[in-house]
């Protein structure tokens, strides 16, 4: 018995039977390709929205300054730039979660290639008896390849978020 890692990262155990039990090949990756991608158009979608607005009030934030001075317009231009730098980072944030998303989503994809690949050359090489056996041996219908090795996990960064800051 060995231990291979599936499309998440988690161990799979592998039993090798007579004629070789591939382990969770029999069972399709859980992954909704379809959601995932609405997701990701989704977080794009709302990351341009972000873009736009910052671009909208820094065009609204000249008039609207124009004629302050003192404090109150110095913690309008601290709030403003708060502002929009948030936005900014919240607008990066979600595109680098809809990477990430397309991502896990092909790689997923590789995964249930892979274990389809591998469920053909199980029905391949199924056991059919001696006879299959000696066929198998003159005509070589065993010398197919195994199937390919498990896809490497992703590995998905996180960004650290900046400390408590004053509004």
């Amino acid at each position: 018995m060995g231990l291979i890692p599936d499309a998440c990262g988690r161990a799979l155990a592998l039993t090798i039977a007579a004629m070789g039990e591939l382990g969770a090949i029999h069972e399709d990756v859980r992954f909704d390709w379809g959601k995932a991608s609405e997701l990701a158009a989704e977080l794009r979608a709302t990351a341009g929205e972000l873009d736009d607005q910052v671009t909208e009030r820094n065009n609204i934030k000249t008039p609207a300054r124009e004629h302050w001075e003192g404090r109150y317009a110095h913690e309008f231009d601290d709030r403003v730039s708060t502002c929009t730098s948030d936005a900014s980072r919240f607008a990066s944030s979600m595109r680098e979660a809809a990477r990430q998303l397309d991502e896990l989503a092909r790689l997923a994809r590789e995964e249930q290639n892979r274990r389809e690949q591998a469920r053909e050359w199980e029905r391949n090489n199924d056991d059919g008896g001696f006879w299959d056996s000696i066929g198998d041996f003159f005509f070589g219908e065993d010398d197919l390849p195994p199937p390919p090795p498990p896809v490497e996990p992703p590995t998905i960064s996180i960004a650290e978020s900046p400390g408590a800051r004053e509004v």
